[in-house]
C-alpha cells in the first residue's frame, strides 16, 4: 500500500515576474510561460486521490518555482479544489492583485508573502517590482480574504540580506498592523548549478565574491553540510514535487527542464513506476554524499536577533488576530 503525501507542491505555472538574481526563475526566464489547464489539473488530483497518495489532511501549496497569480484561470483551479474537498495554499510576491470573493477563500489554508526588503530600493535591487504597490496588495489580499471569512494564517517571509538589515522592524511593523506573522530569513541561493558547484567547491571565485557581497548565509552551506549525519536520509523523499505539465520531480530544488531530474508523468506513467524513481534519481545520491542535501532541507535560518523575541511575538500576535476576526 502507498504511503500517503501530507506535503505536495503542484507549480501551476512556470514562470515568476519578480527578477530575483539568486533564484533559478528569476535569472533565467522561460522563453514560454507555461501554465496547467483547469481539465489537467483536475485529473492529477483525482488521480492522486485514487492512487492513496493524497493524505486526507494534506494541504497543496499552488506553487514551488512560479508565481501562481500568474495563472489566469486560478479561480478554476480553486474551483476544483473546492469540488473535491481540497485544502490549498499560495505563496507569492504581492505584486499582482486579484479579486477575492468566499468561494476562493473556502478551502484556502494559508498564504504566504515572499517580500525581499521594505524599500524601493530593495525592491529595484532584488524582485524588480513597485515596492509602494506590493504593500497595497498585500494589505488589500489580506483584507478582502478576511472579510470574506477566512480565518486561518497570513505570513511575510521576509529575505534577510545584508543591504536590507536596517528593514527588517519596518517590515515587523508592518506584519504587526495587519496581523501577519513575520518570519525572516536568510536569503538563500536558490539556483541549483551555482549551489552545486559551490558545495563542489568549483564555483568560479568571481561569481562566489559577487554572492557574498549580498547573501548572509552562503558561508553557512560549507557549516551545514558538514553537519550532515552519515547516512542520510533526505527528507525531500516525503514531498510530492508536480510541475505544471504534470510531472513529478526528485526535490523541491532542481530544475524541471532537465529530464534526468524528472521521476516521470502522473497522468501518463503509474505512481508505483514513479515513486521508485524518485528514490533512485543519480543527483540524490551524489547531493547526499556531499551534504548538500542535508544543507536544502535546513536552508532557512532566522536571523539569531530576531530569534531571541519570536515566542512573545506569536503570543501578541495570536491576541491580535482574535480581535481582527470579531
Amino acid at each position: 500500500m502507498l504511503k500517503p503525501f501530507n506535503t505536495i507542491y503542484f507549480d501551476i505555472v512556470n514562470s515568476c515576474n519578480a527578477r530575483c538574481p539568486y533564484c533559478l526563475t528569476g535569472c533565467e526566464k522561460q522563453s514560454t510561460v507555461k501554465m496547467i489547464s483547469p481539465e489537467k489539473f483536475e485529473a492529477v488530483l483525482l488521480k492522486l486521490r485514487h492512487e492513496g497518495v493524497l493524505e486526507e489532511k494534506c494541504v497543496i501549496s499552488l506553487y514551488n518555482w512560479g508565481e501562481p497569480f500568474l495563472h489566469p484561470k486560478l479561480d478554476e483551479l480553486v474551483e476544483i479544489t473546492n469540488k473535491l474537498d481540497i485544502k490549498y495554499a499560495l505563496s507569492t510576491n504581492g505584486s499582482i492583485p486579484h479579486r477575492i470573493s468566499a468561494d476562493f477563500v473556502k478551502n484556502l489554508d494559508h498564504i504566504i508573502f515572499s517580500m525581499c526588503g521594505f524599500s524601493q530600493e530593495s525592491y529595484s535591487r532584488i524582485h524588480g517590482t513597485n515596492f509602494e504597490s506590493v504593500q497595497k496588495n498585500i494589505v488589500k489580499l489580506v483584507t478582502d480574504c478576511r472579510n470574506s471569512g477566512f480565518s486561518g494564517t497570513f505570513s511575510i517571509s521576509f529575505h534577510v540580506y545584508k543591504f536590507n538589515l536596517d528593514e527588517m522592524p519596518l517590515c515587523q511593523k508592518f506584519a504587526d498592523a495587519h496581523g501577519i506573522q513575520f518570519k525572516p530569513y536568510y536569503a538563500i541561493l536558490n539556483h541549483w548549478w551555482d549551489l552545486e558547484k559551490f558545495a563542489k567547491g568549483e564555483l568560479d571565485v568571481s561569481r562566489v565574491h559577487e554572492i557574498s557581497e549580498e547573501l548572509i548565509g552562503l558561508n553557512e552551506i560549507t557549516a551545514i553540510m558538514k553537519k550532515s549525519p552519515r547516512p542520510y536520509s533526505c527528507s525531500q523523499h516525503d514531498l510530492l514535487i508536480i510541475t505544471e505539465n504534470a510531472d513529478v520531480m526528485a526535490c523541491c530544488q532542481l530544475p524541471k527542464e532537465r529530464a534526468e531530474f524528472s521521476c516521470g508523468n502522473i497522468l501518463t506513467d503509474t505512481i508505483d513506476s514513479i515513486l521508485r524513481k524518485k528514490r533512485s534519481v543519480p543527483v540524490c545520491k551524489e547531493c547526499t554524499e556531499l551534504g548538500l542535501a542535508y544543507y536544502i532541507n535546513h536552508s532557512l535560518i532566522t536571523p539569531p536577533e530576531h530569534k531571541k523575541s519570536l515566542t512573545q511575538r506569536t503570543f501578541s500576535l495570536k491576541r491580535k488576530i482574535r480581535k481582527i476576526l470579531q
